[in-house]
């Protein structure tokens, strides 16, 4: 049985306190619009009411989204795992075998121009001379994952792609 290697991937330069201050700014945005449509009747300012409250809704369930969400990445015997993690959920997004990795390489080097595929991002931040593409393909559709690997997870999945192209189990 292979180890398993895992590694998080968190957010480190956002606080509790900016997260607050951009909800409220949200709430405060929305209240100056439901203020302004009030002085054009009780009918436009209830509809602007209801779409703020959406609107409110969707920009703070997005700044939480972005923000407080981080990433798993697992190696476990011959599967990796990507899972998105918000507070005290997780969900699994994709369950790879191994063998069923194409290559993995540095995100410069991809070629991103195919509209075939579907790109799939598990990376927080934008420095992408950190990132890595792993290109695999499940029930004829070619997949792309971005993901942000240390060092030692990297080493790992080569490691466990070199083992089952030894095996003759890999393309």
């Amino acid at each position: 049985m292979s180890p398993i290697i895992k590694q998080t991937i968190k957010n480190k330069n956002i606080s509790f306190w900016k997260i607050l201050l951009m909800i409220v700014m949200t709430v405060i945005i929305v209240n100056t619009v439901i203020g302004f449509f009030a002085k054009f009747g009780s009918t436009i300012a209830s509809i602007a009411a209801l779409l703020s409250l959406v609107m409110c809704t969707v920009i703070c369930g997005m700044i939480i989204y972005k923000n407080l969400a981080y990433y798993n990445y697992r190696v476990i015997d011959d599967e990796l795992m990507v899972e998105r993690v918000i507070g005290r959920t997780n969900h699994i997004f994709f369950h790879i075998n191994i063998k069923d990795i194409k290559y993995i390489k540095p995100y410069r080097e991809a070629d991103l121009k195919n509209d075939n595929e579907k790109i799939h991002k598990f990376v927080i931040g934008s420095n992408k001379a950190d990132w890595y593409i792993i290109e695999f393909q499940r029930e004829d559709k070619i997949y792309r994952l971005i993901i942000e690997p240390n060092e030692t997870f990297l080493e790992g999945i080569k490691q466990n792609i070199k083992k089952t192209e030894d095996k003759g189990i890999g393309s």
